[in-house]
């Protein structure tokens, strides 16, 4: 995967935003780098495979390239904008679950609230899904909704850098990933679907938000 190291080497002028870097100004620059070393950091320092590392270009603010690469399970997935997506050079495609008592939907719990409401997501998600999951990467979770491994994602607070290069990967599989509230700090809520499902998603979860 591209390092911050070669990025500022070959490119000095480019914007390099990451979780180590969200609170310095950035320099002016039509290009932007969205880079998450490690996605699924608990999931890494306890020895789960379950981790990646994300890279996003983005220019003017749109991402325009994008990779997550899940070195433990050997797993390259990519995109351009205006192009297929792939995984290990083989075209990924979402699934094509339009019934949600029928949907697999990845999702986690809200740390920023106490008690019992970390979970009125989840408990939504499990009321009206087949079956939730957490599995503790966004950016590998949108990635299966890419690949059709499972139906959608929700997460109410993960950071752009989480979802920048998974997004695109996403959208380019057919799929749909959209911001569904942003705050402060690159922070946002995300739903990631298959693209069936979206509106019935979207409209069980966002009055929870």
């Amino acid at each position: 995967m591209l390092s911050s190291a070669a990025i500022r080497a070959s490119s000095p002028n480019h914007a390099i935003l990451g979780e180590e870097t969200a609170d310095i100004a950035l320099p002016a620059s039509v290009v932007r780098w969205v880079i998450d070393p490690i996605d699924g950091t608990i999931n890494f320092t306890h020895g789960l495979p379950l981790w990646c590392c994300s890279v996003a270009a983005q220019v003017d603010g749109q991402t325009v390239a994008g990779a997550v690469f899940a070195p433990e399970l050997g797993l390259l997935f990519d995109a351009q904008a205006g192009g297929p997506a792939y995984c290990n050079g083989q075209p990924l495609r979402v699934s094509e679950t339009d019934r949600l008592d029928r949907a697999l939907i990845h999702t986690g719990a809200d740390k920023d609230s106490p008690g019992v409401a970390a979970f009125r997501f989840l408990n939504r998600i499990a009321e009206i899904a087949q079956r939730p999951r957490v599995m503790g990467s966004a950016a590998l979770d949108i990635c299966w909704v890419a690949a059709g491994k499972t139906d959608a994602y929700f997460e109410p607070g993960i950071f752009i850098w989480d979802m920048a290069a998974a997004g695109l990967i996403l959208t380019c599989a057919g799929g749909r990933c959209e911001v569904l509230r942003n705050a402060p700090k690159y922070k946002m809520a995300v739903l990631a679907t298959n693209g069936p499902l979206h509106q019935s998603l979207r409209d069980a979860l966002l009055p929870l938000l």
